[in-house]
């Protein structure tokens, strides 16, 4: 058998996109450090004043933070859903799993034809419901900026 698939092809790693990779990791991990340090000392400023009576102010303030939070995860989900469905439409046309122009930072089995369809249909379907949890999250989110 000589067809497609059969002789244990790999999609190769790129090294560049693979520093690039643990770069944005290493960026976000002091980003979201630096995130965490200020939200403990913004919510114990925050709290002080609530300890002197201004309960209102501090639950319109919790519900602000939380509605942004809901707003940056609902974006996020649907970047990533957006970009889920670019890579399965590009899988489907290509007929083969990891689309030949998709840059990976490891080596990666190809997969072809029908095996290659069937991920296509997950990533359809995992991309849809990301889409929803991200609509969710940002409906929510404007509901707290509502109702603070």
């Amino acid at each position: 058998m000589a067809g497609p698939g059969n002789n244990g092809e790999f999609h190769r790693a790129d090294p560049a996109y693979r520093r690039l990779m643990l770069l944005l990791l290493v960026l976000t991990v002091v980003v979201g450090a630096s995130v965490l340090v200020a939200l403990q000392w913004w919510l114990g400023r925050l709290g002080s004043s609530a300890r002197m009576g201004d309960l209102f102010v501090y639950e319109a303030w919790l519900q602000r933070l939380l509605g942004g939070l809901c707003l940056v995860l609902g974006a996020a989900a649907g970047g990533f859903s957006w970009w889920m469905r670019g890579i399965a439409e590009a899988s489907r046309a290509e007929r083969r799993w990891p689309p030949s122009s998709m840059r990976t930072s490891a080596d990666v089995r190809i997969r072809y034809l029908t095996s290659a369809d069937s991920l296509v249909g997950q990533l359809k379907a995992t991309s849809f419901a990301l889409a929803l949890v991200a609509a969710l999250l940002c409906a929510w989110s404007l509901w707290l900026f509502w109702a603070s």
